[in-house]
């Protein structure tokens, strides 16, 4: 409860009879209650006046509230003190001697604040710099003599302490012993104001006036059982006495001295005798007595009472004098004192740190040189040296060596801002950007997988200037897709090149921002930190300047001015930052940067404990030589040898200091350095003005930026006049200045805008300046010291004008020491400045040395500037050189000639390619306009667009329809473009209704149908993705019937006639050209005989393949004279593709034993009746065919007739192992010609061409590598089906041949529908046993042929045969064997003859027929291939024999690639 006058306060209680109508007055302040409205306001004035004092700590001069809650505040604060400190401290109060609870509190105080007592909390650091929480054990001291008292330093104590690990509790702590500078408590635990406070609860004031210990506080913590040596070690310390208690213990001891004259006196009188060697002092007392007694024995004259009045009244004047000259005395010494404590006051507030502007010592801070760069103003220097910075940091991600192979330098980078060419210097820049951008996307599109579809830009938005954030992230997802739509190419696949970079660019901007998919999303917001389509820069800078890329869609990127420049590079610079690929770079640099600065004090602490021990062990060397002196009593010779020895062991010790000092100094270099490269901002100066360090361009640069400071102080602080280096004479001069200001008014003293003492408004009058009168040498004075003058008009801190932006640019060490003696250690501001430049002071001198001032500022260094310009103009003309641009010709100009290059060289390419042929009726002519910078279309109107439903005479850019005067739009169905350009909502808003005109040129529009034009002149088989169609797209569309339209295309020509620029049309010419198959062209072809691209004017291309062949490297060659040279008419294939007259095979037969048994008997019969059957061709061994003899190499399996090769239809098989008929057993005599060859015919006129693009009567284009189809499986008239296999008999085949009793005996076993499962079981485990059943073991795997069962009908393997066999499937042998059999048939229907499968599957059936035999089961019927499949064997190598001849189109839409020119 708050103290009344140094009493408690008692609150009025509230009248027991107050009834429920009765008026009171409640005080919130002490929860009063008051019937009586006087006796309340009483009560609010009282509570209101500085009259209490708060009963905990005893300040007075307070409320009644600011005591309550500064004891609240002491009751906070009390809360946490130490259980383990109260007893020790109370202990320690109870054996202080002191009348003032001050100085008892301050000898506690200083005792326990650097002693730590056993059982206390404390903080240690047994090993290295790591300080953990700790318990004392015990505490042991330095030894002492026994009798000595006197109290040991803190420093010679140690203390046993246990660590505790935080992170385990519960486990054993580690004991260890540490000195005083090791232990520590934590910070606040123990303060003095703490002390004094807990104390002031426990002490009373004693009779003899001794401030000690309640006896309820001493018997509450048992002080009187409680021993030193339990808290602490030693005796217990001895505090001082006041010196007031110390002369009232000398008072009793006077008094005493002063009663022995009296008691002499008393011995005299008494008449006692004093001894003999006493008797000269008693003599002379005796005559002091004598004398002194004679007086008294005379009678004294009566004293005049008023002389006796006077003498009094003279004594009290000269006591009351003497009293005020003690008085007056201790005033001027209590003035002194108080003047003293307000000086020192005065000074710990001046020297505190405050706000620059409030500061008055100031001095003037060196102006650095200003940065004037040819070309760059200075409010856009910044930006500039930003975009430099960002490169040199990212030169690995942007890839800058591929680009500027020296890096981006200062004068490299300003010519790429102020110089516009065709392909300068910032179009390479913006280029790197964006394929930096895309290449990020691309990384994070692997990540997260999205794919975005393709969505047409037809619907017509609502022109607005002000758009929303939703509407904005809409617009750009639909933008992000027109490149996909109309292109036929994603956006970051686009061509990029000096001409492309403003469209692609513009694109980008465009599609900014566009809404990801949910995956991409979610990504983006966990990895690039919460990053959304609302955070993109591009979509803040289309907001915020529709007008910059209006520009775009009309200008080049080159043309655009500064700022444009700038803001987009700064937009494209804070995407790349935003990715989470960069944010992974920015994060290890900053983990970098921490184990930087890490190592820097862990290094500069393990320094210093070094130098530490260094001190200590010097120390030790002295005692150790000391004491060996001391023991061995050393003299003269022994003790100069110590000496010497301890010499020498301390330079030892220094010199390994020296080293390791050296390798100290030299790693803290290092890792200075490294810490100054991570630096770019310094500080700021007390005009808010910063300084920065660049490391790409050297330099200490300060920027007095543009931005908004608020308003100017109400009264200007002026500046202390010049004062020596005397601070405290100057504070001095300071304080008595405000003094005086102040005056005697007592009010101002106490008000509540009173400062007190406070210097932060020293006195105006020292400069005669009672307030700002506008002088302009004041104003002036201000302005130099750059704080505030009080009016915007001419402060150069708040105000705006040409003052700000400014750059400037310290660049030598003179100019860098000025600075950092000019700034203030006072000022919050310039104090971390200071700071910083100071501890990087090495570094930053070395950065302002190499900085280039000749490039900065040409004026203020005009020899180095005068030696650099040429090397500049050198470099930038070998620039200009490479742009290969008229000096004459503008950027436009430029861009248009390199367009009109672009069209001429395309359809040349096309023409003498032939591709296609332009559709005008002079195409010199054509081409001879727009070389002349004009264009003449040669028709009447051009048309465009799905189904050609566009003209341009009648449709308009953006949408807009002009119809002649004689047409009506009601009668005729015009159909309307609905095309939009994507950035057709940053449109102007309408002035009075009437939109702005887009500035579309008509020299655009030109272009645009030139190079439409050359687009329909192409002939549309020679087109492939992005515009086209693949082969494989191209080929479903014709087997499924579907049209070949070229939608790609036609929304390719809609956005062509859509152009603005010249950079739009580019990038639909470099899309068409990448479109258009450039290999089919005569001008790509080489010779396939000679392999040489020479001499295109006579090469001839083949309509199969499309290759070329010279006319002369043909054999017969194709001239019929040197000068005249024959080309066949119409299509001309080579002789790999030339159609040739296919041999039918002839049907395989298996092999087996029971063969090789018939074969002798029919040699054994056929030698016995040679005789008899002279007329058979086999006997009489003549030709078949001439009847004549001679070596006749081939004989018909069917009717056993010879042939020459060259007699023998069709031409016998070169391969022995082939089976060959004659054209009688292949084609017997029938009724109808609807024979299996003249089906074979019918099918082979049917088949089309490679090269033909007609639609083909086969709906899957045919069988490939000799295989049938299944749709061609049942129409076959030369092939069985496959279920003829089921029984093991040929039904179409009949043999006259014999068959064995083995397969005789086998089938008849069959035909009885017997099955033999064990005989069968041990087939299947020696056929699926056999090395050549590996690729039958298993079915056959679609993933590794996808059109297996395209060719093959019904699927068997030997795995499913057993599992049939296993489940009781099979009913008979004979159905186990066709399986086999059918087996074999799909293999030998699928592969070629040459094809290892097939040889394993020959080897196979053979084996499997021999052990058929041996088991005595069925043997495997003859397998017979239809002709078809065996016709198809060889397709691979025969296909382009087989295509139709091409249909012949017309000159103008596809031109005869075979037709050679002749120069």
């Amino acid at each position: 409860m708050p103290l009344l006058k140094r009493k408690a306060f008692e609150k009025s209680t509230a009248s027991e009879y107050l009834r429920d109508d009765d008026e009171v007055f409640h005080c919130e302040i002490t929860d009063e209650i008051f019937k009586d409205y006087e006796e309340y306001c009483e009560r609010i004035i009282l509570v209101n006046s500085m009259v209490w004092t708060c009963e905990m700590t005893g300040k007075n001069n307070l409320t009644y509230a600011e005591a309550l809650e500064s004891e609240k505040a002491a009751r906070r604060s009390l809360k946490d003190f130490p259980m383990e400190l109260r007893i020790p401290i109370l202990f320690l109060a109870a054996r202080t001697k002191r009348s003032s609870f001050a100085d008892m509190s301050e000898d506690v105080f200083n005792f326990v604040r650097e002693r730590y007592f056993v059982g206390e909390t404390v903080e240690a650091c047994l090993e290295g710099d790591i300080w953990r929480e700790a318990h004392v054990l015990s505490v042991t001291a330095q030894k002492q003599h026994p009798d000595s008292k006197t109290t040991l330093p803190s420093s010679s104590y140690c203390y046993e302490v246990e660590q505790f690990d935080e992170s385990e509790p519960s486990a054993t702590g580690q004991i260890g012993t540490a000195p005083h500078d090791r232990v520590r408590r934590r910070k606040g635990v123990y303060t003095r104001d703490k002390n004094r406070l807990f104390l002031k609860q426990f002490v009373e004031l004693s009779s003899p006036g001794v401030i000690s210990i309640k006896k309820a506080a001493l018997d509450k913590y048992n002080i009187s059982k409680v021993s030193f040596d339990q808290i602490f070690t030693g005796g217990p310390p001895e505090f001082p006495s006041s010196k007031k208690l110390m002369k009232n213990s000398l008072s009793p001891a006077a008094s005493k001295n002063q009663t022995k004259p009296n008691s002499a006196n008393k011995l005299n009188k008494s008449g006692k005798k004093t001894s003999p060697d006493k008797k000269g002092r008693q003599e002379s007392m005796d005559k002091f007595v004598k004398k002194t007694e004679k007086p008294e024995v005379k009678q004294k004259p009566p004293i005049d009472p008023a002389a006796k009045k006077s003498a009094q009244e003279l004594a009290e004047k000269m006591r009351r004098a003497e009293d005020q000259m003690r008085q007056r005395k201790e005033e001027e010494k209590a003035k002194k004192k108080e003047k003293t404590a307000r000086l020192q006051a005065y000074l710990k507030e001046w020297q505190k740190v405050k706000d620059d502007l409030e500061l008055e010592d100031h001095k003037i801070i060196p102006k650095g040189t200003p940065v004037e760069i040819e070309g760059i103003p200075q409010k856009h220097f910044g930006d500039f040296l930003s975009v430099l910075e960002f490169v040199s940091i990212y030169a690995d991600v942007l890839k800058v060596k591929d680009v500027f192979h020296n890096e981006l330098d200062l004068e490299t980078f300003r010519k790429a801002l102020t110089i516009e060419e065709h392909a300068n210097l910032f179009s390479d820049l913006v280029q790197m950007f964006l394929t930096t951008i895309f290449s990020l996307q691309e990384d994070e599109a692997e990540e997260y997988n999205e794919n975005k579809g393709i969505q047409e830009s037809t619907e017509v938005k609502k022109e607005d200037t002000e758009i929303g954030m939703n509407t904005a992230v809409e617009l750009a997802t639909k933008a992000s897709k027109w490149s996909q739509t109309y292109l036929g190419t994603p956006l970051s696949k686009l061509p990029l090149d000096a001409t492309t970079v403003s469209e692609v660019l513009r694109l980008h901007l465009l599609s900014s921002g566009a809404a990801p998919g949910s995956r991409c999303a979610t990504w983006r917001y966990h990895q690039r930190g919460g990053y959304s389509s609302a955070d993109d820069a591009g979509l803040a800078l289309r907001r915020r300047r529709p007008e910059l890329l209006r520009r775009l869609a009309t200008s080049h990127v080159a043309e655009l001015h500064l700022d444009d420049k700038l803001q987009i590079l700064q937009c494209l610079m804070h995407q790349i930052l935003s990715y989470a690929t960069v944010r992974d770079i920015i994060e290890e640099k900053l983990e970098e940067l921490r184990n930087t600065k890490q190592a820097l004090r862990l290094l500069t602490a393990n320094e210093r404990k070094r130098e530490a021990q260094l001190i200590a062990a010097r120390q030790e060397l002295k005692k150790e030589a000391a004491a060996k002196k001391e023991e061995g009593k050393l003299t003269g010779e022994k003790a100069k040898a110590v000496d010497e020895e301890l010499r020498l062991a301390t330079e030892k010790l220094n010199k390994e200091n020296e080293v390791k000092k050296h390798e100290y100094e030299k790693r803290s270099k290092e890792l200075q350095v490294a810490l100054f490269d991570y630096t770019s901002y310094i500080g700021s100066d007390r005009a808010f003005r910063r300084y920065w360090v660049n490391q790409r361009v050297p330099g200490l640069f300060v920027e007095a930026g543009d931005e908004p400071r608020g308003g100017c102080r109400d009264k200007p602080v002026p500046p202390a006049p010049p004062h020596p280096g005397d601070t405290l004479a100057y504070v001095a001069e300071l304080f008595e200045s405000e003094r005086e200001r102040a005056g005697s008014d007592k009010e101002n003293d106490s008000g509540p805008n009173s400062r007190g003492g406070s210097p932060k408004k020293p006195l105006a009058s020292v400069n005669g300046l009672h307030k700002l009168n506008g002088l302009d040498s004041n104003t002036q004075q201000l302005r130099e010291l750059l704080v505030c003058t009080g009016d915007l008009s001419s402060c150069l801190v708040h105000g705006t004008g040409e003052h700000r932006p400014q750059w400037w640019v310290y660049h030598s060490a003179e100019q860098v020491e000025a600075l950092v003696a000019a700034l203030n250690r006072r000022g919050l501001r310039e104090a971390e400045l200071r700071q910083a430049l100071e501890l990087d002071r090495r570094s930053i001198l070395h950065c302002v040395a190499k900085c280039p001032l000749h490039l900065l500022n040409p004026a203020a260094a005009p020899t180095v500037g005068a030696a650099a310009a040429p090397r500049r103009g050198a470099r930038g003309a070998a620039r200009s050189a490479r742009a290969a641009l008229p000096e004459a010709a503008s950027l436009a100009d430029a861009l248009e000639l390199s367009l009109r290059d672009h069209i001429l060289e395309l359809e040349e390419k096309i023409f003498h390619g032939c591709l296609g042929v332009l559709k005008v009726k002079d195409r010199e002519a054509w081409r001879g306009t727009i070389m002349v910078r004009g264009y003449d279309k040669q028709a009447e109107y051009l048309t465009w667009g799905p189904q050609r439903q566009y003209r341009d005479d009648y449709h308009l850019p953006n949408g807009v329809l002009r119809l002649p005067p004689d047409i009506d739009e009601t009668d005729v169905k015009i159909p309307v473009n609905k095309y939009r350009d994507p950035g057709h909502y940053l449109e102007a808003p309408r002035a009075n209704g009437v939109r702005p005109d887009r500035g579309t040129p008509g020299l655009v529009r030109t272009l645009a149908s030139a190079l439409l034009q050359v687009e329909q002149a192409l002939h549309h088989k020679y087109l492939k993705r992005p515009l086209g169609l693949d082969d494989k797209e191209r080929k479903d569309r014709e087997a499924r019937n579907k049209p070949l339209d070229l939608e790609a295309l036609e929304r390719w020509e809609v956005s062509l006639m859509e152009c603005q620029s010249f950079a739009q049309i580019v990038l639909h010419l470099l899309t068409l050209d990448s479109s258009i198959t450039w290999s089919a062209s005569i001008l790509n072809a080489s010779c396939r005989l000679c392999r040489r691209k020479a001499d295109p004017d006579n090469m001839l291309l083949c309509d199969g393949c499309n290759k070329g062949h010279h006319l002369y490297c043909l054999k017969p060659k194709l001239a019929s004279g040197p000068t005249r040279k024959k080309v066949p008419d119409g299509d001309w294939f080579c002789d790999q593709c030339k159609p040739k007259e296919r041999t039918p095979r002839k049907r395989r037969k298996l092999f087996s034993e029971e063969d090789l048994e018939e074969a002798l008997d029919d040699s054994s019969s056929s030698s016995c009746s040679s005789s008899t059957s002279s007329s058979s061709p086999l006997l009489s061994a003549v030709c078949g065919t001439c009847g004549s003899g001679g070596r006749l190499a081939a004989a018909c399996d069917g009717c056993g007739a010879r042939y020459h090769r060259e007699c023998a239809r069709p031409a016998p098989p070169a391969r022995a192992a082939r089976r060959w008929r004659c054209d009688a057993c292949l084609h017997p005599a029938r009724d109808s010609d609807d024979s299996e060859y003249n089906t074979a015919l019918v099918k082979l006129k049917g088949r089309r061409s490679r090269g033909s693009k007609e639609q083909s009567p086969l709906q899957n284009g045919g069988a490939k590598r000799g295989r049938k189809p299944k749709s061609h499986a049942n129409t076959s008239t030369g092939r069985r089906s496959k279920t003829s296999l089921t029984n093991g008999v040929d039904e179409e085949r009949t043999s006259g041949r014999k068959r064995s009793a083995r397969y005789e005996e086998a089938e008849g076993e069959e035909e009885d529908g017997e099955l033999h499962a064990e005989r069968l079981q041990q087939l299947l485990r020696d056929v699926m046993k056999h090395r050549d059943c590996w690729p039958f073991y298993e079915p056959v795997s679609t993933d590794d042929v996808p059109d297996y069962l395209d060719i093959i009908e019904q699927p068997m393997d030997f795995s499913t045969i057993k599992s049939k066999l296993d489940g009781g499937e099979y009913a008979t042998d004979g159905e186990l064997i066709a399986d086999a059999a059918l087996v074999l048939t799909n293999c030998y229907t699928y592969n070629k003859d040459t094809h290892p499968v097939a040889k394993a599957g020959w080897r196979l059936e053979k084996y499997i027929n021999k052990r058929c035999a041996e088991l005595k089961l069925p043997s495997l019927p003859e397998i017979q291939l239809d002709q078809a499949v065996e016709e198809g064997e060889e397709e691979e190598e025969e296909e382009a024999m087989l295509r139709h001849k091409r249909a012949a189109s017309s000159e103008a839409e596809a031109p005869r690639a075979k037709r050679p020119k002749h120069k």
